[in-house]
């Protein structure tokens, strides 16, 4: 469906493509790598432009604020979907809103689920790293950045820049059970996909395909399994930290940059994309994150093993594995 600039600007919301199943999260479990999978098969469309949040009215942090409340503007990031059978988007922030499943499914109640959920302690740990990267967190140690969340809860030991506030509640991420329990309670199981991140990293194919069928699209296609979101490091943290003490946020640039790549009907559409991607290259460098220490790990699973038995029963499935070292 190709259309000029002008008249994207001016058509009709209900006239765009609207998406028919949703990535929901979790943040670090390896949505990002899923969303590329997808974006590559012939019967899906994707938008280059990742992480919208539409939808999450209750999340808090400017980078939810850029499509809140404006359809027209969140239809755009589809305006190059054609005949595709699934259009999608993700957003790895829906599964820790209270309001997002429900405001999906007054949107589309016919809205088919995915999450992938990872060990707590991995995901948080690699949330925390991610953050810092961004520029979204201040504290310089996992543990303390932990030990801040009360202070935090009043509005305490944030960053003026901080894009995404509700992902400083580390642990409130990580409390999965009753994060999925409301998706299966607005959607019913039957349209909630769960994958266990083991699973995706140990067999990336059969799982692919397996969401394939559960799209119910074409699962024959196959596609290369790359790593596609390695933990990132800053290259030039002066030029980081001289930006951050003005108050603006990267991220945000990198949101405004993504999106134009995404939109622009002028430029083709490798050369729009290529020039981001190249741009977020310039400004990072991918290194293996410092493992955490026993005594840290076991301190957090034995205190995340009650909720993990609790995601287990909803999944009927043993995750014990994920806090017994």
């Amino acid at each position: 469906m190709a259309h000029t600039q002008t008249a994207i600007q001016t058509i009709s919301a209900t006239q765009l493509a609207k998406p028919n199943f949703f990535i929901v999260g979790a943040p670090k479990c390896g949505t990002t790598s899923l969303h590329e999978y997808l974006q590559r098969h012939p019967d899906v469309y994707m938008p280059f432009y990742k992480e919208p949040h539409f939808f999450g009215s209750d999340l808090i942090g400017s980078r939810f604020e850029q499509f809140r409340g404006k359809p027209d503007k969140y239809l755009r990031l589809f305006h190059d979907a054609q005949s595709e059978a699934r259009i999608g988007e993700s957003s790895p922030w829906y599964l820790v809103s209270e309001n997002a499943a429900q405001e999906i499914k007054n949107y589309n109640p016919d809205a088919k689920i995915i999450m992938i959920l990872r060990n707590p302690v991995d995901m948080m740990y690699s949330m925390w790293s991610q953050f810092r990267y961004s520029g979204n967190e201040q504290i310089e140690i996992f543990e303390d950045a932990l030990a801040a969340e009360p202070a935090r809860k009043q509005g305490q030991m944030i960053r003026r820049a901080a894009h995404c506030v509700t992902g400083l509640f580390y642990r409130q991420m990580a409390t999965y059970a009753p994060q999925v329990e409301r998706y299966f309670d607005v959607f019913g199981k039957d349209n909630v996909k769960v994958i266990v991140f083991d699973d995706f990293k140990a067999d990336t194919a059969g799982v692919y395909h397996d969401v394939l069928n559960y799209l119910e699209i074409d699962s024959s296609f196959t596609t290369s399994f790359d790593v596609v979101n390695p933990n990132k490091e800053v290259r030039m943290e002066w030029l980081q930290k001289m930006i951050l003490s003005t108050g603006f946020s990267l991220m945000l640039l990198k949101d405004r940059l993504t999106y134009m790549a995404t939109t622009s009907s002028f430029v083709p559409y490798t050369y729009r994309t290529g020039a981001v991607k190249g741009v977020i290259s310039a400004y990072t460098k991918y290194e293996k994150r410092s493992p955490l220490t026993p005594e840290l790990r076991q301190r957090l699973a034995t205190e995340m093993a009650k909720e993990i038995d609790a995601l287990g029963h909803l999944l009927d499935r043993d995750l014990s594995h994920w806090y017994q070292h």
